[in-house]
C-alpha cells in the first residue's frame, strides 16, 4: 500500500510540474511579447521626437532668415529707402500731371473687352486717361447692355465737347482694346459698332476711335 500511494504522489507531482512549467512558459511568452510592444512604442515616441526636433530647427532657421530679411531691409530704409521712395511718388505725381497736360490738348478715352473666369464674367471699362476707369461686370446679356449703354452716354457727353467748340480745338481719341480670344463676337461688335456709330455722329475729324486687338 505505502509503494502504491508513492508512486501515485510522484504521478500527481510530475502531472503538477508539467502545469507548472506550460503557465510559466505562457507568462515568459506574453512578457516578450509586451517587452516587444514596449520596445516598438518607444522606437515610434523617439522617431516623433526627432521629426519634432527636426520641424523646430527648421522653423527656427527660417525665422534667423527672416529676421536677418527684416534687418536688411530696415538697414536700406536708414540709408535712402525713404528717399527712393519720394522719388517714386513724385515720379507718379509728374506723370499724372502730364495726362492731365495731354488733356488739355488731346482727350484720350480708353475701352476695354474682356471676358474672366472661364467666361463667366464679361467685363466692359471705360474711362479718361487720367482718371479711374469705370468697371462694368456682365453675367448675362441683359446686364451687358445697360453697362453698354453706360458707355454709349460716356462717349457721347465726350462728342459733345467736340460739337461745342466753335474753336475746333477740342481732340477726343478713343482707343478700345479687347483680347479677341476672350471675348464674345457679339460684344466685339456692340462696342464697334456703337463707336462707329459715335464717329459718324460726330461727324468731324476731331473725333477718333482706333481698335487695339491684343494676342491671348
Amino acid at each position: 500500500m505505502r509503494r502504491r500511494r508513492r508512486r501515485d504522489i510522484i504521478i500527481e507531482l510530475t502531472s503538477l510540474l508539467d502545469v507548472i512549467m506550460i503557465i510559466i512558459f505562457m507568462v515568459m511568452k506574453e512578457n516578450s511579447r509586451m517587452i516587444v510592444d514596449k520596445q516598438n512604442a518607444l522606437n515610434s515616441a523617439q522617431q516623433v521626437n526627432s521629426e519634432q526636433a527636426a520641424q523646430i530647427d527648421d522653423l527656427s532657421g527660417k525665422a534667423d532668415e527672416l529676421s536677418e530679411k527684416l534687418a536688411e531691409a530696415q538697414g536700406k530704409l536708414d540709408e535712402g529707402g525713404a528717399e527712393e521712395l519720394l522719388e517714386k511718388l513724385q515720379a507718379a505725381e509728374n506723370k499724372l500731371a502730364s495726362y492731365e497736360a495731354i488733356d488739355d490738348v488731346v482727350i484720350v478715352l480708353n475701352i476695354g473687352l474682356e471676358n474672366k473666369y472661364n467666361n463667366t464674367v464679361r467685363c466692359l471699362t471705360f474711362g479718361k486717361t487720367s482718371e479711374q476707369s469705370e468697371v462694368c461686370e456682365n453675367h448675362n446679356d441683359d446686364e451687358f447692355d445697360v453697362s453698354l449703354n453706360k458707355m454709349k452716354v460716356f462717349v457721347t457727353d465726350h462728342i459733345q465737347k467736340v460739337l461745342d467748340d466753335a474753336e475746333n480745338q477740342t481732340i477726343v481719341y478713343v482707343v478700345f482694346t479687347y483680347d479677341s480670344h476672350k471675348v464674345y463676337q457679339r460684344d466685339y461688335e456692340a462696342v464697334g459698332n456703337a463707336l462707329a456709330e459715335a464717329e459718324s455722329k460726330a461727324n468731324n475729324g476731331n473725333f477718333r476711335y482706333r481698335i487695339n486687338p491684343i494676342a491671348g
